[in-house]
């Protein structure tokens, strides 16, 4: 019975997650790495629960998004949806769109999100909002990805 109890709990919870991430597949994967689909500076950041170093970008990246309200914030977690995933962001006060590794291979959304990465993590794609993108893998600091946006350095 506590099992069962158990179960159902979890399954509860995943359901509430749901309503705030977006399941990637190939095709979705794609179209929010599409360097046109930016039209603002956006940080799209790729990240896993078992990562340190994926979170010390995130708290960077909420902190930028938090003094900046032009700068767009995109979540990728490169792993199915389960509490932790949640609790990870919500703890960080990590704002912005969140998605996760939907039913496609991961390997497969992996290319798709971006061709030349080969799964270290983090990794991070600096979208400047007029056709521009650069690709980062480990951690940033604030100056350079404020560069990689297009964003000039508040003093």
């Amino acid at each position: 019975m506590k099992r069962l109890v158990l179960i159902s709990l979890l399954l509860a919870c995943t359901a509430a997650f749901a309503t705030t991430f977006i399941a990637l597949d190939r095709k979705s994967a794609r179209m929010l790495t599409d360097k046109a689909t930016h039209t603002a500076p956006t940080i799209v950041a790729l990240w896993s629960t078992d990562c340190p170093h994926c979170k010390t970008n995130l708290g960077l990246f909420a902190n930028m998004v938090k003094a900046d309200a032009s700068l767009r914030l995109i979540t990728v977690a490169v792993e199915p949806l389960s509490a932790e995933v949640a609790a990870s962001l919500d703890r960080s006060k990590v704002p912005g769109k969140r998605y996760v590794y939907g039913a496609d291979a991961p390997e497969a959304i992996a290319f798709a999100l971006d061709s030349k990465w080969r799964g270290e993590l983090p990794r991070t794609l600096l979208f400047d909002g007029h056709g521009n993108r650069v690709a980062i893998s480990g951690t940033v600091d604030r100056a350079s990805t404020r560069k990689s946006l297009g964003l000039t350095d508040k003093r």
